[in-house]
């Protein structure tokens, strides 16, 4: 199944790139215990991995050598994907989000610009808000395209704002209707395995715009499949709901350090 996966996602990205001039790697099969598929073109390279232990497909860049890729690689996107429980329409997403961002200068200009973002030294974590849009675009595929729309009128994501705006009323609407169970308690499991999984700006997104944005009936209806740490999180977000955090003010220069300055 894992093989098949690979080699579905290998075959769709490898097309796409076979047709801006890239070649396969020669020699290219596994690296760090992951299967791997390498295209290079004349001033890029791409690679495709799958990571078994992790359930984890990565979309890789780096720059070309003359002796070939340099091995600096920077991670496109990322999706996790378990063929014993993920459906044909996870791995179609996976495929779309991979053909998306090597297909055409602008969504490779986006991608670029999300590469050269560094993440903050306290973020252990890997999983960031793109992660978590993409994961919940398996239960939302309209939120694939809305991500899209995003790009083009801003080059990038602006995570809290989609957070607010896009997906919130998706999972408000489902959670509170009670019409798609099976949706509402995929979004209950997205947000436990994300907020263990995610780097500081997921886990706030959860708690302090999507948990907080939700009205009281949707929450009552996911509360109970939350996970220790998750009800934890809330139960503390829960307290800035409604609150205006006043945003930080600027320091003014002690009188020592403008004395040096009108010195200099």
């Amino acid at each position: 199944m894992e093989q098949n996966a690979f080699n579905l996602v290998t075959q769709k990205v490898g097309e796409v790139l076979r047709g801006q001039g890239f070649e396969p790697a020669q020699g290219a099969g596994t690296e760090q215990d992951a299967q791997c598929a390498t295209f290079t073109g004349e001033d890029i390279a791409y690679s495709i991995l799958y990571r078994t232990e992790q359930k984890r497909f990565e979309l890789r860049k780096c720059e070309m050598t003359d002796d070939g890729p340099d091995g600096k690689w920077k991670s496109v996107s990322a999706w996790l994907y378990d063929p014993d429980e993920d459906s044909q329409d996870q791995l179609q997403s996976i495929v779309e989000d991979f053909t998306d961002s090597v297909a055409g200068p602008k969504p490779k200009a986006a991608a670029m610009a999300r590469q050269k973002k560094k993440r903050r030294k306290d973020d252990d974590n890997n999983v960031d808000a793109i992660f978590l849009f993409n994961r919940f675009a398996g239960v939302f595929p309209e939120l694939k395209d809305e991500m899209n729309d995003e790009r083009d009128s801003y080059d990038d994501i602006r995570s809290v704002t989609f957070a607010r705006d896009k997906l919130l009323p998706k999972i408000e609407q489902v959670c509170s209707s009670g019409s798609d169970a099976g949706a509402a308690n995929r979004c209950a499991t997205l947000f436990n395995e994300m907020y263990a999984a995610g780097d500081l700006d997921v886990r706030s997104i959860i708690t302090i715009v999507l948990l907080n944005g939700l009205s009281e009936k949707s929450i009552e209806t996911i509360k109970p499949l939350f996970s220790e740490d998750l009800a934890k999180a809330f139960k503390s977000g829960s307290k800035m709901k409604g609150k205006k955090v006043r945003p930080e003010k600027k320091k003014k220069p002690s009188k020592i350090m403008a004395s040096t300055l009108n010195d200099k």
